[in-house]
């Protein structure tokens, strides 16, 4: 099951696989991983980097598993994702 979209933002934002590895500090691999179908799951905090770096909303990055998806809902997951990296990073 495909989760990522990278590979379809990256060609709307026409970035290459090694741009964008250059762009995040991350290799080709690492980035060829997120844009296959084989499982590989990037740290929320990569992925954030990547949004960061394709100028895009991290939601972009993912392929909807839902139908519609209720704005409210996505703000309060983002919330929680950004919640998260800060705990990571340890600004809490």
């Amino acid at each position: 099951m495909e989760v990522f979209r990278l590979k379809q933002v990256m060609k709307e934002k026409g970035v290459s696989r090694e741009e964008l590895a250059l762009m995040v500090g991350t290799t080709k691999t690492t980035i060829s991983n997120i844009c296959g179908d084989n499982g590989y799951l990037p740290t929320i905090k990569l992925l954030m980097e990547i949004a960061k770096a394709l100028d895009c909303d991290i939601r972009q990055l993912f392929v909807p598993t839902k139908g519609e998806v209720f704005p409210a809902e996505v703000d309060e997951a983002v919330l929680h994702l950004k919640k998260a990296m800060e705990i990571l990073e340890g600004k809490r």
